[in-house]
């Protein structure tokens, strides 16, 4: 009988601990294997060898059921447990729930489809199409195709080449195995004097294995410059990951990326399929995969051997996770580099105020781009004060919006107005009572969309029919629409200028992968003359007939009072803006306002960004602020307000932090109730290099929890909602 070994594995549930299992045969930390827990069958993982001196009952002890994924044993490579431990350890997220977002268990339940190739079949007797005749082209050049590589180099559709397939024009061609297709990395691009002068900076930077910001201007070719670098990376045969901050890009730059190395390359984010999501992880374990092109999640795959991480646009709000393990992609992409003794870039025309501080203090080398690639010049910033500003056409619009808008058509170019608020109004009142239509789940207005006639609550995604009555008075025919969202812009240009074609940038119109595609596709191709658009229309698109923008309401962001709203801000103009005049023309963007002399506003204006970047830094450390302190965010939550309250008061009373650590709160949230939750905050504030999670934790553990009260921990919080 051979002698059992106890085995702690992990379990990717909300649990903090692996739980004790034995085992027959010795097996390997990082181990993916099949339990019993809780009268189910789940995949968990060997997180390390349990002592065997405990005191355990052995006989209460469950034995794995298997270690064998079809015929083959599966181990996580060590580096990436290191790597969830860290990261569990840092945002103070169970483990079980950190592994969670390391794999499926729909991964190891179904064994991956084996292809099925055919090739043309000429003792066939079946007439041949026109269209079946580009079918049997292929196969002068191919030995043999699966269904899927036949419909994409013909273009054909799935009915055609089931229609061969059944016919026996196509046979299976049983014995065949396909060639692997090598990674391309002999393209060359040929860089301006700059671009290979930063470029010698970045490389000299990668061998230090320091971490290096590509800090260029709008429209520099910042792209090209981690793309050489990646290209290095790969020759060492090593894996690449380069991440964006929205699946959006994914697919836009995931062209850019095959063009370029052809082969050995795939995507990962959530808009993916099971099945592919699946082929990815494995292809990326096994290394067939060499470039990872991915969203945040993307740094959660098990690697074999990365050798170069790429955060683009590392500035982006979506690289901080907010739901589920909460998390910034950013920052854990820097550790995990240096975790692995791999190279990290970084890449923005904006950075963030940390990574700035970073390159200041010497942690983070810089390389710099102050030139456009095409030679052309910064688009001419200017304000359009709305305090006086003259209204055209009977129209809300300045009268030298309109304007410029016609000339910008009469030579034949495009325009971008930009309102990062999404729907026809975001305030809807009673006209007789004065009650605000409002979420009944959230204190937060519902907004009105017009395009499916319904209200929508932009926290929570409750939805009713527009037609609705006052809750108050029960009125239904004087309900007033205030303020502006982006449809309502789209009425009023549809109003100003009829022949114009125009298209709507925002997640409700472009939902899919297949609409943003297409909507890019008629923008590049000039096909449209007016672009409406949210933020989605600032993240690191190329239009290169846009020589005009105009931003709307740019003052909503100056007026907050969250430590991070003037730094979004800028960003946000700054990336707005540089959509315009990328490719050989002069360009131009007004900015709507009623404080023009506002200092940021001055800052974008007149190319003052290190200036900018410096005021906010001194701002910060006078306040004690991120990146000179360390936040922790507390979001205490129930359905029970009184019993809410309670607890977050007994709990603020409770303050046992050292003295360089400061609580405050607990306060109202300023979104007081979501998804029918009350929220209540507290904010902990320590020096820089405090060990902040310890005291936190053992604060929250002083003080037992009701069931009906949810905890939220966030750890350098982002958003202060």
């Amino acid at each position: 009988m051979k002698h059992s070994q106890l085995l702690s594995v992990l379990l990717p549930v909300n649990i903090n601990y692996p739980f004790t299992y034995s085992c027959t045969e010795p097996l390997e930390v990082g181990t993916i294997v099949k339990v019993s827990f809780r009268n189910r069958e789940v995949y968990g993982v060997v997180w390390s060898h349990d002592d065997l001196e405990k005191n355990f009952d052995q006989d209460r002890i469950k034995a794995i059921i298997t270690n064998k994924i079809g015929d083959d044993s599966i181990v996580l490579p060590e580096d990436l447990i290191n790597f969830l431990n860290w990261v569990s350890g840092y945002y103070m997220m169970p483990l079980g729930l950190v592994l969670k977002a390391a794999f499926k268990k729909q991964f190891f339940e179904k064994r991956i489809k084996k292809k099925i190739y055919y090739n043309y079949n000429p003792t066939s007797h079946s007439k041949i199409t026109k269209k079946q005749e580009m079918v049997v082209e292929l196969f002068r050049e191919h030995m043999a195709l699966d269904k899927n590589k036949i419909m994409s180099l013909s273009g054909l559709s799935s009915n055609v080449v089931m229609r061969m397939i059944k016919n026996n024009t196509l046979k299976v061609t049983e014995s065949y195995e396909p060639p692997e297709d090598k990674i391309y990395l002999e393209t060359k691009i040929d860089f301006t004097p700059e671009q290979n002068h930063t470029m010698e900076e970045v490389l000299a930077s990668l061998k230090e294995q320091k971490v290096t910001l590509i800090d260029g201007i709008t429209g520099s070719g910042k792209t090209e410059l981690y793309l050489e670098a990646a290209r290095r990376v790969l020759k060492q045969d090593k894996q690449v990951l380069i991440m964006l901050p929205e699946i959006t890009l994914t697919q836009q730059f995931i062209k850019i990326f095959r063009s370029r190395f052809k082969n050995q390359i795939g995507e990962w984010h959530s808009g993916m399929s099971e099945g592919n999501r699946k082929q990815v992880w494995f292809d990326t374990l096994n290394k067939k995969n060499r470039l990872i092109v991915g969203a945040r999640s993307s740094l959660f795959l098990p690697f074999a051997d990365l050798g170069l991480i790429v955060v683009d646009e590392e500035h982006d709000q979506s690289y901080k996770q907010d739901e589920g393990i909460i998390y910034n992609a950013r920052d854990m992409a820097v550790l995990r580099a240096k975790q692995l003794k791999a190279s990290c870039i970084l890449s923005s025309a904006t950075p963030s105020v940390e990574t700035f501080e970073n390159v200041i203090s010497k942690k983070f080398n810089r390389a710099i781009l102050n030139k456009r690639f095409y030679g052309t010049k910064l688009p001419a910033i200017s304000c359009i004060d709305m305090r006086d500003a003259e209204k055209g056409m009977n129209s809300f619009l300045p009268k030298e919006i309109i304007e410029d808008i016609q000339k910008t058509k009469e030579k034949n170019e495009q325009s971008l107005l930009f309102l990062n608020r999404r729907g026809y109004s975001p305030l809807s009142l009673c006209g007789n009572c004065g009650v605000r239509v409002d979420c009944p789940d959230c204190d937060a207005w519902l907004v009105l969309h017009k395009n499916t006639s319904r209200y929508k609550c932009h926290y929570c995604g409750h939805t009713q029919k527009s037609d609705l009555k006052c809750k108050n008075c029960h009125s239904s025919d004087n309900i007033i629409q205030t303020g502006l969202g982006i449809e309502k812009i789209d009425e009023e240009l549809g109003r100003l200028f009829p022949k114009m074609s125009k298209i709507i940038f925002s997640s409700d119109y472009l939902p899919s992968a297949a609409s943003l595609s297409s909507a890019l596709r008629r923008i590049e191709e000039n096909r449209v003359d007016l672009i409406i658009g949210t933020q989605l229309i600032s993240k690191g698109h190329n239009f290169p007939n846009l020589t005009y923008v105009g931003i709307m309401d740019a003052d909503f962001g100056l007026e907050l009072t969250d430590i991070r709203a003037s730094e979004r801000t800028f960003q946000i103009l700054n990336q707005v803006s540089g959509r315009a005049g990328r490719v050989k023309r002069d360009s131009s963007v007004k900015i709507m306002t009623h404080m023009p002399d506002h200092q940021l506003l001055q800052s974008l204006i007149n190319n003052q960004r290190e200036e900018f970047y410096n005021t906010e830094l001194k701002m910060r450390y006078t306040s004690r602020m991120p990146p000179f302190a360390r936040l922790v965010a507390i979001i205490i939550s129930s359905k029970n307000r009184k019993l809410l309250q309670d607890y977050s008061q007994k709990l603020g009373k409770i303050n046992n932090f050292p003295k360089d650590i400061e609580l405050y709160g607990p306060i109202e949230a300023p979104i007081s109730r979501l998804r029918k939750h009350h929220r209540q905050r507290f904010l902990i504030r320590g020096s820089k290099n405090c060990n902040i999670q310890l005291y936190v934790k053992r604060w929250l553990d002083s003080y037992k929890v009701p069931p009906q009260i949810r905890i939220t921990i966030d750890v350098d919080p982002q958003y202060f909602l």
